[in-house]
């Protein structure tokens, strides 16, 4: 881990701080575009955007998994956050919505394209989506211990 100096601040800046703040948006955007997906298919019917919402679910999968493990890791080797009744809720369900997600892509996969995405599928994909924003709700503080600093957003980047 290197320090790095901005303006005479001397701020400590961790190899892994910019791939963490990548990685926490990507699979909620991932998991809304399968929402949007979903809604797209019910409008329009057209097959493309039932499979388009397999491959967004599967990659908002992939990405949250990455984005436990690297905050799991954070966690533990960090050890800035005390575990308080939010932060478990924020941990519990976003892990939820990842169920959530694989349950819904494993019945995607079962079940014809079209017939898979409605009602379940785009009802799965809604609870998830909310179930998402609440988490984030719940985890704006726990994002990084450098935001309570007085440096800009930049200087975090």
């Amino acid at each position: 881990m290197s320090a790095v100096r901005y303006e005479g601040e001397d701020l400590t800046v961790h190899a892994f701080d910019s791939l963490y703040i990548s990685l926490i948006p990507l699979p909620a955007a991932l998991l809304g575009a399968a929402l949007v997906a979903d809604v797209l298919y019910w409008a329009t019917t057209a097959t493309v955007y039932a499979r388009a919402s397999e491959w967004l679910l599967a990659a908002g999968l992939g990405t949250g998994a990455l984005a436990a493990a690297e905050g799991t890791i954070r966690y533990v080797a960090g050890g800035r956050i005390r575990p308080s009744r939010a932060c478990w809720m924020h941990v519990i369900g976003n892990l939820l919505a990842l169920l959530l997600s694989a349950s819904n892509l494993i019945y995607r996969l079962n079940e014809d394209a079209t017939n898979a995405v409605v009602p379940a599928g785009i009802t799965l994909t809604a609870i998830v989506v909310c179930l998402l924003m609440v988490t984030a709700y719940l985890g704006r503080g726990f994002v990084s211990d450098a935001s309570n600093d007085e440096t800009d957003e930049w200087d975090l980047l």
